[in-house]
């Protein structure tokens, strides 16, 4: 729209300042030489003056002006503010007498009212002649008028500018915005195929990529469903199976096949969560502190060693809990499984219109190049190190998609004295 609008405006200036000066100045220029000619005819002539009052006609028969010979000794002022025509009229009456001739007004007169008078030089004997002409100027150059006319249509261009781009740009906001919900996980309604024809048809094509998208998300969701159902149904049964053998049977090889049965189950859940895709939660507020302390105690209770250091002060922000819940949970049995059996650290932070936290463990830490990718599905920095220690390689994409989600920023960072530091600005 600035880019129009500039365009438009220089563009404007120009066409006028051509029509100015091709149209309006020779057309000036004549009307001021025409006038100067008849008080040159008067100071040529002065016995012509039959009387006061006396319209000087030149030879092509059209009256060019009103003026009047000043048979007393009047009291004149100079003129204040005039139209441009009268400084036109100064400067080619000194180019006709070689010298000079202002323009001045009677005494106590209000400027461009009433009558200007000059003293022109006689040619034929010495002296001058005071001569008058109304001081209202019909048909000129009148500077305000122009301005006017100049400020009107440089608005009314501006407005029709900034109209025609709101007609323009709205279309692509609408997209914007879908293309920001899409991201966040969510499926927006299909678009109106409105506006000009390029965007009507990148709409329609975003309104068929949506669509499109959504029913392989389903059929996905709807795959991964019926193949977690027929493995934790013979899971269960297996499960029950070991259980119910007999008390002679190998206990330690027993419970080994039970633990591993849960983490098959608990894979194939995760899994099956990250397909389904996530939704924003309800909002309410909370205090973060209070959130957090309840977490922690979850985690302690199942043998995580964790010190926690709370904000000082009542940290209340209206947000999803359950998921600032999960994305914690995920942290903290990260940095449980690879902070080498360390304390964890939790810090919070309360910051302008939200909060920071922190989870800090003493682990290996990672390469710089692998922190972001850590974020990605399936991903394992040693996958060797992931097998003796568990994980599916989906706790954090969950993390990421949450955040995502809710508008939260999540990262990760190597802590300056070994292990990691994951942060949750919410």
């Amino acid at each position: 729209m600035l880019l129009v609008g500039t365009v438009t405006f220089v563009l404007q200036i120009f066409t006028f300042t051509i029509f100015f000066r091709q149209m309006v100045l020779p057309n000036v220029y004549t009307q001021v030489e025409h006038f100067v000619d008849a008080l040159e005819t008067i100071s040529r002539y002065p016995k012509r003056l039959q009387s006061s009052h006396f319209m000087v006609v030149p030879p092509q028969g059209r009256a060019i002006g009103d003026f009047m010979l000043a048979t007393v000794d009047l009291q004149l002022q100079p003129t204040g503010w005039r139209i441009p025509f009268w400084y036109f009229v100064e400067d080619e009456l000194e180019k006709r007498f070689g010298e000079k001739v202002p323009l001045r007004q009677e005494l106590g007169v209000a400027p461009r009212q009433g009558r200007y008078w000059v003293d022109i030089p006689l040619s034929a004997e010495e002296g001058t002649l005071r001569v008058g002409f109304p001081a209202v100027r019909k048909g000129c150059l009148n500077l305000p008028v122009l301005l006017l006319v100049l400020l009107s249509v440089v608005t009314f261009s501006m407005v029709a500018v900034y109209f025609l781009s709101r007609w323009l740009v709205k279309p692509m906001e609408e997209l914007q915005m879908a293309v920001g919900e899409m991201g966040r996980g969510g499926y927006p309604e299909p678009l109106p195929e409105k506006g000009p024809s390029e965007f009507s048809f990148l709409i329609q094509r975003f309104n068929w990529m949506v669509k499109s998208v959504q029913g392989l998300t389903e059929n996905r969701s709807t795959l991964l469903a019926g193949i977690s159902h027929d493995l934790k149904t013979p899971l269960a049964r297996m499960r029950l199976s070991m259980e119910l053998l007999s008390g002679d049977q190998d206990r330690d090889l027993v419970e080994g096949v039970i633990e591993d049965l849960d983490v098959m189950d608990s894979l194939i859940s995760q899994a099956l969560a990250f397909a389904r895709g996530e939704s924003p939660g309800e909002q309410e507020e909370v205090d973060i502190n209070g959130l957090i302390s309840t977490i922690v105690d979850r985690k302690r209770r199942g043998g995580v060693d964790i010190i926690w250091q709370p904000a000082l002060e009542p940290c209340l922000r209206t947000i999803d809990p359950s998921a600032l819940t999960r994305i914690l949970s995920n942290y903290l049995d990260n940095s449980h499984r690879y902070g080498e059996g360390e304390s964890i650290i939790v810090g919070l932070r309360c910051i302008a219109d939200g909060a920071e936290i922190e989870v800090v463990d003493h682990g290996e830490g990672v390469a710089e190049e692998q922190l972001e990718r850590l974020f990605q599905p399936f991903y394992r920095v040693d996958a060797s190190r992931s097998e003796e220690r568990g994980g599916s390689g989906l706790g954090l994409a969950i993390v990421k998609n949450l955040a995502t989600i809710n508008g939260w920023q999540v990262s990760l960072e190597n802590h300056s004295q070994g292990g990691m530091v994951a942060r949750v600005v919410v």
